[in-house]
């Protein structure tokens, strides 16, 4: 009694269910399909108008691709997107410049490490030549010291300098100290630098 009971309420379900699809589904079905022919013959774009309509629903019109407000929200990550790139680039442009200036201080370092290096180098490459006041101050002494000289002793060194320190010498000391060395010289070396002598007074 129980399963047939049962098989009865399964086959009102099923012929519930073929009514909905033979008299309800099927034919609005059909009646949708005819009409979308009719609207599409006619010139109607049927989607385009469709999410027209559900653009200007509010929550609908979010997920709609194509409406206003979709492209809006788009456009408003794009921007956001765009200015945390901007920002990022900032940063490493402000980073490089920090390391440009870095590079420049340590090119000018080294500039003046070089210069510094090439001003010993040419130091170092000239002769060490004696200042005219050092020279002259020096001559001096030597006169001095030739002054305080006995005149045998002087007689005795002056001929073994060039004939040009000799004469030098001589016309630095005194008359009479010149006089007195060339007594102690023999005949042929006080003849030369009487001569030499002579013509450096006439010069």
């Amino acid at each position: 009694m129980e399963q047939f009971e049962k098989k009865e309420e399964e086959t009102k379900k099923a012929s519930k269910l073929q009514w909905f699809l033979f008299v309800v589904f099927i034919p609005l079905l059909f009646t949708i399909s005819v009409v979308l022919l009719i609207l599409t013959f006619s010139g109607i774009n049927v989607f385009e108008q469709g999410k027209k309509y559900a653009g200007q629903l509010p929550f609908v019109s979010q997920w709609i691709e194509g409406t206003d407000a979709n492209e809006k929200k788009k456009l408003e990550e794009q921007i956001v997107e765009l200015k945390a790139t901007i920002v990022e680039k900032e940063k490493e442009l402000t980073k490089t410049k920090d390391t440009i200036k870095e590079k420049d201080a340590e090119i000018d370092a080294l500039k003046q490490e070089i210069a510094r290096l090439q001003t010993e180098k040419e130091q170092a490459q000239q002769p060490t030549t004696p200042s005219t006041e050092q020279t002259d101050a020096t001559r001096v002494d030597v006169v001095k010291m030739y002054e305080t000289m006995s005149p045998k002793k002087a007689a005795e060194i002056i001929p073994q300098m060039s004939d040009q320190e000799a004469v030098h010498l001589l016309s630095k000391l005194k008359t009479d100290k010149v006089a007195a060395i060339l007594e102690k010289m023999d005949a042929q070396n006080a003849a030369k630098y009487t001569s030499l002598l002579a013509k450096k007074v006439n010069n």
